[in-house]
C-alpha cells in the first residue's frame, strides 16, 4: 500500500517538475532567441536604414546647390562630396541583418529602385560638371525627383519594417519577462501543494489502529 502511494507520490513530483522544468527551458529560449534576433537584426537594421535616409537628403540638398552658381572646381568638389557620402557601405552592412523572406524582398525591391536613381545621378553629375545649368535642372526636378522619391520610398519601408518588427520583439520579451514568473511560480506551488497533500494523507494512514487479528 505505502509502496504504491511513494510510487504515486514520486511519478506526481517528477510530472510536475519537469513541467516546472520545461516552462522555464522554453521561457528563458524564447527570451534569448527573441532577444538575440532584437540585436543582430532590428537594430543593426534600423540604424542602418536611419543613417542611409539621412545621408539620401544630405546628398539630395548638396545636388541641389549645384545648380547654383559654381565654379567647375567648385562643382567637381561637390561632386566628390556627395560620391563620399554613398549610402552604399550601410546598404551592404543591411544584407548582414537579413533574416527573413519579407525583409529581402523588401530590400531587393529598394536596391533596384536605387540602381535606376543612381543612373540618372550620374546623368546629372555630367550635364553639372560640363556647366549646362538648365538641362541639369531639368533632370533634378524631373526624371531624378521622381526617382529620388521611389528610392526613398523604399528605403523608409525598410525603415519602418524594422520598426514593426522591433516593437513585435519588444513586445513578446516583455510578455515572457511578465508572465513566465508567474507560471513557473504557479507550478512550484501545485508541487508544494500535492505533496502536503499526500504526505498528510500518508501520515494519517500510518497512523491508524493496527486491527486485532481474530484468534483461531
Amino acid at each position: 500500500m505505502f509502496r504504491r502511494e511513494f510510487l504515486i507520490i514520486g511519478s506526481l513530483a517528477a510530472g510536475i517538475f519537469l513541467a516546472v522544468a520545461a516552462a522555464g527551458w522554453f521561457s528563458v529560449r524564447e527570451l534569448r532567441e527573441t532577444s538575440r534576433m532584437l540585436v543582430v537584426d532590428t537594430m543593426p537594421g534600423l540604424v542602418d536604414t536611419g543613417l542611409a535616409v539621412e545621408r539620401m537628403n544630405d546628398n539630395r540638398r548638396a545636388m541641389r546647390e549645384m545648380l547654383d552658381p559654381h565654379t567647375a572646381a567648385e562643382r567637381a568638389q561637390m561632386i566628390q562630396m556627395v560620391r563620399t557620402n554613398s549610402t552604399g557601405p550601410l546598404w551592404q552592412d543591411y544584407t548582414n541583418s537579413i533574416f527573413e523572406v519579407t525583409d529581402r524582398l523588401n530590400y531587393q525591391g529598394m536596391m533596384f529602385m536605387r540602381s535606376n536613381y543612381i543612373q540618372s545621378c550620374e546623368e546629372y553629375f555630367n550635364l553639372v560638371s560640363a556647366g549646362k545649368t538648365e538641362e541639369a535642372s531639368a533632370l533634378f526636378y524631373g526624371e531624378l525627383s521622381r526617382k529620388f522619391q521611389g528610392y526613398n520610398d523604399a528605403a523608409k519601408k525598410l525603415f519602418n519594417y524594422n520598426v514593426q518588427q522591433g516593437m513585435g520583439r519588444g513586445k513578446t520579451i516583455l510578455n515572457s519577462a511578465q508572465y513566465a514568473p508567474w507560471i513557473i511560480a504557479g507550478l512550484c506551488m501545485l508541487v508544494f501543494v500535492v505533496g502536503i497533500a499526500l504526505g498528510l494523507r500518508l501520515f494519517f494512514s500510518g497512523t491508524r489502529p493496527l486491527r486485532k487479528r481474530p484468534q483461531t
